[in-house]
């Protein structure tokens, strides 16, 4: 059979094109699950609002922390940092934020020279008030406090008697009732813009920090000014008021019935 008779043969099929290939076969890999990482205690939080873990995990840090402190910083000399400190509650509270400190500092974006300055003044005043205040008196051994707030009752009845107003005076207690009721309360700029108009009127020279506004009295309080609402106090103003304003009223009716 001669190659013509092979080429004029319709008989036999097409040959099918083999495919192309650009470059050597890959094998398509699955990303590999990775572990989500543990949980981080936040940098500074309260150790009473930590999870058993987390808590496990800040004390370590703070305790490697404080090695490295204590070394670096050579606290040995003169024992400038107890060795009792974690036996002082409120020592391990001042050196944990000053840890979260430090790392706020340093690990910022754009690291600042002079909070790291002010960092360290911190930190040498949180020596002295260790061993003068925090462990005064343990460079013999360690002394803690002879009994605890939680544990004393008649201690806590004590506290629980007083109250956290005192010494705080009536006015700005008003203000702080007042101010979101209208009629009751007036801005520092409402009060200046009635005395410059004359809508406003202080009580005397002598007494300038009462003023009738409108036919109420007010009084300065915490950022402005509240209406006195007691009684036996707009009683006597409206009557001191009233004895002021006599002798000038007599004068004025004198000078009026005196000939020219």
């Amino acid at each position: 059979m001669t190659a013509e008779s092979l080429s004029g043969d319709d008989s036999l099929p097409p040959p099918v094109p083999l495919p192309l290939r650009l470059g050597p076969r890959t094998r398509r890999v699955r990303p590999v699950r990775q572990a989500a990482p543990a949980p981080q205690p936040r940098r500074l939080a309260e150790w009473h609002q930590m999870s058993p873990g987390e808590r496990h995990v800040a004390w370590c840090q703070l305790r490697a922390w404080v090695t490295w402190l204590h070394d670096r910083y050579e606290l040995g000399v003169e024992d400038r940092l107890p060795r009792c400190w974690p036996q002082h509650p409120g020592l391990v509270e001042e050196l944990w934020a000053l840890k979260a400190w430090r790392e706020e500092i340093y690990e910022a974006s754009q690291p600042s020279g002079q909070a790291a300055r002010y960092w360290h003044t911190e930190l040498r005043q949180v020596i002295q008030t260790a061993t003068s205040v925090y462990a005064a008196g343990c460079r013999t051994g360690h002394r803690g406090a002879r009994s605890t707030a939680a544990d004393d009752a008649r201690l806590q009845q004590r506290w629980a008697a007083t109250s956290p107003l005192t010494g705080i005076p009536a006015a700005c207690l008003d203000a702080g009732q007042q101010k979101d009721h209208p009629g009751y309360w007036l801005s520092q700029a409402a009060m200046a813009e009635a005395l410059d108009n004359g809508t406003a009127q202080p009580l005397s020279s002598a007494l300038p920090d009462h003023i009738c506004c409108a036919g109420t009295w007010w009084r300065p309080g915490a950022g402005g000014w509240t209406r006195v609402t007691e009684a036996g106090l707009v009683a006597r103003l409206s009557a001191w008021a009233t004895q002021m304003a006599a002798p000038n009223t007599d004068a004025s009716s004198q000078r009026a019935g005196q000939p020219e």
